[in-house]
């Protein structure tokens, strides 16, 4: 079995003037977002062996939110810069390029790629991810090369 989780990041500000988008930080309620959704993961029993975040600073904030929660050390955390504003294909990659000895990773991203990269995975379509959003689907695969599109089972749609 095969779980994958991903998480749109939290909300997040618009910056000052001048600022670029990489650099926009979570707002005060992003950052009870970030945990109300901790929470809710945690109480899944929900506790990946990889994640995988865009180096963004709103991915980076929700994601020492979430991985606290867990007890996921943030050292062991998989940036990818690729993932910053990444689109569906490049997210799927993601997670069919994963170790096969890990059987839960966690993609921590942006949307639109993250709302569609779901709903062509599952075959039961949901209706996208605001801010916060955790979307974990099932495969029952042994490897990750061996997820597809439309075969995943909705197992969590959870919201702040």
């Amino acid at each position: 079995m095969k779980t994958l989780l991903l998480i749109r990041h939290a909300k997040a500000g618009w910056g000052d003037f001048g600022q670029s988008d990489i650099s926009r930080t979570l707002t005060e309620r992003g950052k009870e977002q970030a945990h109300r959704i901790a929470k809710k993961i945690s109480l899944e029993a929900l506790t990946p062996d990889a994640i995988f975040s865009s180096p963004a600073q709103r991915t980076q904030q929700t994601c020492e939110i979430i991985a606290s929660n867990m007890g996921y050390s943030m050292a062991d955390v998989i940036w990818r810069d690729a993932l910053y504003l990444a689109e569906a294909d490049l997210l799927f990659a993601t997670a069919q390029q994963a170790d096969d000895c890990m059987k839960c990773i966690a993609i921590i991203a942006h949307n639109p790629g993250l709302s569609e990269l779901a709903n062509r995975l599952l075959n039961n379509p949901v209706d996208g991810m605001s801010p916060a959003t955790a979307i974990v689907i099932t495969w029952p695969v042994q490897h990750w090369q061996d997820i597809s599109m439309g075969t995943g089972t909705l197992q969590a749609y959870l919201q702040p």
